[in-house]
């Protein structure tokens, strides 16, 4: 299907209203040369990625990360020893990435020690998160690279990690609003402790909730593979352990803000 057409105006010879009004069918059209359709779009796509390759060269060229998240308007900040903090992290454009503009986003990000608001690693290329140690805001890991977080402390907001490729949590220590596992690849929650809203489990891969001791919402175990709540002293919320590996009495010592049910969370 053609998309972004350039308007096309047809100028037809009338003596009437009638016949100024009359509807433009295929019989009254010629026939339309194939050149004179432009994909505007893409042409438009193209012209904008050439201009900010353009505009960034050297920045491009000497992996200048300060001159490049600037230029995006991500506010950067740096330390004595290099390390950057950044105001916010997400691709350039839903139209492309920093691939897409010639940028390799793992020497991009090495740097980045702290980021202040939100993190969406959606379509990323980044695969270690390195020296990184706190995201104060949202983390976004889904459809992303990333495998290792490095040496990532904590996550400020919500985590999603629904069809990521991170498989182990590892320095991980807390995050602050909801996190959710279901549909993912981690298999060990690593050092994190504390999930400060609703936790989901569901279709998840997880068997042992090891180092985790807090959940400050609910609990969402349905359909998943937990079968040891490792160190858990409390939920907040309700427990839901519909076809779940979890029985009721598993909870006999852990603190439940709410009840524990069968049913689907409402």
């Amino acid at each position: 299907m053609l998309v972004n057409l350039v308007p096309i105006s047809f100028q037809h010879k009338t003596t009437n209203r009638s016949a100024q009004n009359q509807r433009v069918t295929k019989q009254n059209l010629a026939p339309l040369a194939y050149d004179t359709v432009s994909f505007s779009g893409k042409e438009n796509k193209q012209i904008e990625i050439d201009k900010i390759k353009a505009d960034l060269k050297d920045a491009i060229k000497n992996n200048d990360a300060k001159t490049i998240y600037r230029y995006f308007g991500i506010d950067v900040d740096e330390d004595k020893e290099g390390y950057l903090t950044i105001s916010a992290y997400k691709q350039p454009s839903y139209d492309y990435t920093f691939e897409d503009l010639g940028m390799d986003e793992n020497k991009l990000f090495e740097k980045v020690k702290y980021i202040k608001g939100n993190a969406n690693f959606y379509r990323s290329r980044i695969e270690n998160l390195g020296s990184i140690e706190s995201i104060g805001g949202m983390a976004y890991f889904r459809y992303s690279k990333i495998t290792n977080l490095g040496n990532l402390k904590s996550i400020g907001g919500h985590a999603d990690f629904r069809d990521s490729n991170v498989t182990n949590l590892g320095n991980l220590e807390s995050i602050g609003e909801d996190a959710d596992f279901s549909y993912s690849k981690i298999t060990n929650l690593g050092n994190l402790e504390s999930i400060g809203e609703d936790a989901d489990f569901s279709y998840s891969k997880i068997t042992n909730l090891g180092n985790l001791k807090s959940i400050g919402g609910h609990a969402d175990f349905r359909d998943s593979n937990v079968t040891n709540l490792g160190n858990l002293k409390s939920i907040g919320g309700n427990v839901y352990i519909r076809c779940s590996k979890l029985k009721q009495k598993d909870f006999a010592n852990i603190k439940v803000g709410g009840t524990i049910r069968k049913d689907y969370p409402q």
